[in-house]
């Protein structure tokens, strides 16, 4: 079973992806392979998709987790 969100639909860059709150400050700590893959894991059990990542959420995810997208990416 799949739990949707309520925020998956902000796009707003400082809305946090997971929590939907306001992200203070952004990350700038090296994102390891380990690291992306529990954060990957972690969105779609939110309900977020691949798709959704790289288009939709790309700006937040660059401001949130940079690195991330370019792993996805390459995935």
């Amino acid at each position: 079973m799949t739990i949707k969100a309520d925020w998956i639909e902000a796009t707003d860059k400082d809305i946090c992806l997971c929590c939907g709150q306001t992200v203070l400050a952004r990350r700038d700590a090296c994102l390891t392979p380990e690291k992306a893959e529990r954060d990957l894991a972690l969105f779609e059990a939110l309900g977020y998709t691949r798709e959704s990542l790289l288009t939709k959420h790309r700006a937040q995810i660059d401001y949130q987790l940079p690195g991330f997208a370019e792993w996805l990416v390459a995935q």
